[in-house]
């Protein structure tokens, strides 16, 4: 086993070097087979300080800067593996699994432990796996647990009954589950095996390891491996001016099934409220702007029911708001620069990574509000998603992603017919990045609660909140609101008296595409995993120049064809 798993740390890193520009295994198409590296060769050359020079120029690394960088990541791999072949007993073992996995997504990653790629590579930098917390023998052993366990139901703190909805069983593949590579199937640890496809981007054995092994999961620290391996594959390919490989949109449609389970066990507060309704019909049409008189909107007669023109939304409404709906490194301006001021209509100069961080976030959302409100995930699509800067002391021109330091009270489908499912990814903190802009809900009072005095306010602020119940929501970053987009979740966004706010709204429609609209397209719905991948770079990641209105049709297609591009062909 150990063997097995030291061959499979080196070809990982070897690989690395093979994609990244190093020009010791750069070949043209007709002398490919020099870039692959001889598997047998590498099991005979395992010595206890690492593979010789003589080896590894035999194997083609030359150049002294790579030839050290393998050689540490090799010996890195080398020390893990001994720990865990010395291990005494089996407790000692499984503790050693983590730093030993660390060490493997370090080689695979091509690094010595400190992120640094080689030169000539166009793989982005990633941040470090976060550790988990887990029983520490050595004081610097790094605290990882790896354990195969069922996903735990999610901690939710319910401030009112929870909905009930009938959840959609997952669909599987019907085709026989593929092989598993005799090297991934000889470890003896299936957390392991998964860590090894995922790294791999062998999306069909990682396919084939959670089929056979139900109530396993790709864990974070997987899957955010993963999620680097898809970035690099993307930036190798754009480089070579390549097609992206089918391993990539596989290999995410994992990613984001695991994404969700990660979100079900973390911290959730739901309100459920009652569905709201406008007594005066004619409010939705399309093409209503808008409404920006306060009290006219928070004084509209309203009725129970779900309005959902042209939709099929879940009869059932709530707030939902989740503190930590996406982890600190994934919303890094550093790691993702320009995710807080994206819009899908301008990807030109912006990077693989936080296109491909903007989706996931998205895709996140999507299948979060699936699950909450019992939907057919390929009936919820968004309508629109973008980066929106709140800056201290402007006005906002117009309306859906301009500066401004306020939002007016309004309900989401209100200004938009089609807008059934709202959302609110928040990239800043209150108090520390920005001052006021509080996220409010706006409820009518309850007419026995005792009556407030407003006498020291603004003439204004009393007439906002004669008659009203505000909930304030103080955002945090990482932190999401999702709620029904109807009248019962009326709100609006305080005025922000000092710094910066940014935010992702995000909007969602049950409404149907017409089956004629991917008739028009050039390349209509995808058939084969090829054109999965081929949409995901053409709508998404071409980084091309394009004009206004190409860029318009463009989004257009990718916002159709968001679920053909984020399942698996077997959900379409």
């Amino acid at each position: 086993m150990v063997k097995s798993l030291y061959y499979t740390a080196i070809s990982a890193s070897l690989a690395l070097l093979s994609s990244s520009g190093c020009q010791a295994f750069t070949a043209s198409p007709h002398t490919s087979s020099s870039r692959h590296i001889n598997h047998h060769q590498l099991y005979n050359n395992i010595g206890s300080g690492g593979p010789s020079l003589e080896f590894l120029e035999k194997m083609g690394v030359k150049e002294p800067n790579d030839v050290e960088r393998v050689r540490l990541s090799i010996i890195s791999v080398e020390e893990a593996l001994q720990m865990y072949k010395d291990a005494k007993t089996a407790e000692e073992r499984e503790r050693l699994l983590g730093p030993l996995r660390e060490k493997m997504m370090e080689a695979a990653m091509g690094t010595d432990g400190n992120n640094g790629a080689s030169n000539g590579s166009s793989a982005v930098v990633m941040p470090p796996v976060a550790a988990a917390a887990a029983p520490s023998v050595v004081a610097d052993a790094p605290k990882i647990e790896v354990k195969e366990v069922a996903v735990p139901p999610p901690p939710t703190t319910t401030v009112s009954a929870p909905i009930v909805v009938q959840k959609e069983e997952p669909k599987t593949d019907n085709k026989p589950a593929a092989p598993i590579p005799e090297d991934i199937a000889s470890l003896d640890d299936v957390t392991l095996q998964l860590s090894t496809a995922a790294m791999r981007l062998d999306a069909q054995t990682v396919s084939t390891l959670l089929q056979s092994n139900p109530g396993i999961h790709l864990d974070e620290d997987t899957t955010n491996a993963a999620f680097r391996a898809v970035v690099n594959a993307v930036d190798r390919a754009e480089a070579r001016d390549q097609p992206i490989p089918p391993t990539v949109p596989q290999m995410l449609h994992h990613i984001f099934d695991a994404d969700l389970q990660h979100l079900l066990t973390r911290e959730k507060i739901t309100k459920n409220v009652t569905c709201m309704m406008p007594q005066t019909e004619g409010l939705t049409t399309h093409g209503l702007n808008y409404v920006f008189d306060d009290g006219e909107h928070k004084n509209l007669p309203l009725e129970e029911g779900r309005k959902c023109e042209d939709g099929n939304c879940c009869d059932k409404c709530s707030r939902n708001i989740f503190p930590t709906f996406a982890q600190e490194d994934e919303i890094n301006f550093d790691t993702y620069p320009g995710l807080n001021t994206l819009t899908f209509n301008e990807l030109e100069k912006v990077s693989a990574a936080t296109i491909i961080q903007f989706m996931r976030l998205i895709e996140r959302v999507r299948r979060t509000m699936a699950h909450e409100y019992g939907l057919d995930l390929k009936t919820l699509l968004p309508l629109q998603a973008y980066s929106r800067k709140y800056v201290a002391g402007t006005t906002q021109k117009g309306g859906g992603g301009g500066e401004g330091d306020f939002v007016t009270l309004h309900t989401d489908e209100a200004t938009h017919g089609g807008y059934h499912y709202s959302c609110v990814i928040y990239l800043s903190t209150q108090g520390e990045d920005f001052q006021g802009g509080d996220f409010v809900f706006n409820d009518p009072n309850d007419p026995d609660a005792p009556a407030e005095d407003f006498r020291h306010m603004s003439l204004e602020e009393q007439l906002r909140r004669t008659g009203r119940k505000l909930t304030p929501f103080h955002p945090t970053r990482g932190a999401a609101v999702i709620f029904s987009s109807g009248w019962e979740n009326m709100h609006e966004v305080e005025k922000i008296t000092h710094g910066i706010r940014y935010a992702v709204p995000a909007f969602f429609t049950t409404c149907p595409v017409p089956e004629a609209a991917y008739d028009q397209m050039v390349a209509g719905k995808p058939k084969t995993d090829e054109d999965i991948a081929d949409d995901w770079l053409h709508l998404l990641l071409a980084h091309r120049p394009e004009s206004p209105m190409e860029g318009a049709g463009r989004v257009r297609e990718l916002l159709m064809k968001w679920h053909y591009m984020c399942t698996p062909l077997s959900m379409h």
